[in-house]
């Protein structure tokens, strides 16, 4: 038996953020850091891979910092600086999967030749996406040591070391970093994002535009700028913002992520959905698009798609409790009643008292296709206990819990009526049938 159609809307509303991220994010942080950018060497040699999006250009440093000295890279260390960067650069073209091992032992050969900050900051970048932070903020830390006037390690150890800071305390670093280098873009964009996230948006898009204006290349500033535009439901301006940053980098995952979340705001669904599974084919790990499609699964109630797209995320992020809850939802619509309560134990082991929306789910599980109505009714009662009385009036809640009491009423009648006529059936048994009397007289013969 499938579910009464008002509960679909709410738990619907409560999985609608799907898209918007990778995982679980605090209301605090920005849905998706900025691309960091690599220094080059003094000279001006070609630049290292961007942390954030694979290998990828990005300006040179060709000053160094306040009251520092540019060091001068010997012979040896400029070759291997330049053989890292050429190795970069056909891994970029080649469009496959970055071997980043390979880079990480070229730039340690550049260190070893010569203690360069530029060599120690891309360094940095490829121990970040090897997965080895620790590794990457010491060699952060030593560029900074060697030329402490350079803006690019400052922001990345930020980064890095942002995660479960006071976004506060993140803000006056982030803004220190901009006044200490006014020229530089990479500080502007973050702070831009955390002023986004705190919805701040005015504040965001002026430090975007700032950002802008340093450096018309950074793809982070059109990437918060999108998400500002998209947040004020401009999707046509965020579609523009989009179409610039492609131009700059027509194989970024993010940015056609971006063009189809400015059409799905536009209602159109099948291209908002080719540009999800464009972004899956340039990065097929690429979360938010995966998100974005699970969405639309969502919205369509495609049962058996919803169930597929919340599983591939799930390989990936199985602590996403929305994620579990999705897929119980489809898995109940499908019929599957014991895997659907797994995955509604699972979401609330995960979310906790922060996903409400599991008590109504499990609800109707156990109301419609278990038919216990007694433990239904104990979980509408969480529900609206955890969402308040107030947002509990307008959810289906009461009155799912209202027509489960009746069939609790109606079934404690039947099974006394039942009872009733079993003891009537038995006490008829045991009575004598007109108690003992004499055989009958045979018939006399005529």
């Amino acid at each position: 038996m499938t579910p009464a159609r008002p509960a679909l809307p709410a738990l619907l509303a409560a999985l609608g953020a799907l898209a918007a991220c990778s995982g679980p994010q605090a209301a605090s942080r920005p849905a998706a850091p900025p691309t960091r950018e690599a220094a080059a060497t003094p000279k001006a040699a070609p630049a290292a891979p961007a942390a954030a999006a694979g290998p990828a250009a990005a300006r040179p440093i060709a000053a160094p910092g306040a009251g520092t000295e540019a060091t001068e890279p010997n012979p040896r260390a400029q070759r291997l600086f330049d053989e890292a960067v050429a190795a970069s650069e056909e891994q970029k073209k080649s469009k496959g999967p970055t071997e980043w091992e390979v880079l990480e032992r070229r730039w340690r050969a550049v260190t070893d030749a010569q203690d360069l900050p530029e060599a120690w900051f891309n360094l940095g970048v490829v121990l970040e996406r090897l997965g080895r932070s620790s590794e990457a903020a010491s060699a952060y830390g030593r560029a900074l040591r060697l030329r402490p006037g350079l803006a690019e390690p400052a922001v990345n150890l930020a980064l890095l070391e942002e995660s479960g800071r006071d976004p506060r305390a993140a803000a006056r670093e982030y803004a220190e970093l901009a006044r200490k280098h006014p020229d530089d873009a990479p500080a502007r964009v973050r702070l831009a994002s955390l002023y986004r996230a705190a919805g701040q948006l005015d504040e965001a898009w002026r430090l975007g535009r700032e950002a802008l204006q340093r450096d018309p290349k950074a793809p982070g500033a059109h990437k918060v700028m999108m998400r500002v535009a998209l947040d004020r439901g401009n999707a046509d301006l965020a579609e523009l913002l989009a179409l610039r940053a492609q131009k700059l980098d027509p194989d970024d995952p993010e940015v056609i992520f971006f063009l189809g979340e400015g059409l799905a705001r536009r209602g159109d669904a099948a291209a908002a959905a080719a540009q999800y599974r464009k972004a899956l084919a340039l990065r097929p790990g690429y979360l938010p698009a995966r998100h974005g499609l699970l969405r639309q699964a969502l919205a369509a109630q495609a049962w058996e798609t919803v169930a597929a797209e919340a599983r591939k995320i799930l390989e990936a992020d199985p602590r996403d409790a929305r994620v579990q809850l999705a897929l119980g939802v489809a898995l109940r619509y499908l019929g599957q009643a014991a895997e659907a309560a797994a995955a509604y134990d699972r979401a609330e082991s995960l979310g906790g008292d922060k996903l409400a929306e599991v008590h109504l789910a499990r609800g109707l599980l156990l109301m419609k296709l278990s038919g216990r109505c007694e433990p239904a009714i104990a979980e509408f009662r969480r529900y609206q206990a955890r969402i308040g009385p107030a947002a509990a009036v307008s959810s289906p809640a009461p009155s799912l819990e209202r027509e489960c009491v009746q069939i609790v009423a109606q079934n404690k009648a039947a099974e006394e009526a039942a009872r009733l006529m079993q003891r009537e059936a038995e006490e008829a048994a045991r009575k004598p049938q007109g108690g003992a009397s004499a055989p009958a007289a045979p018939a006399e013969p005529r």
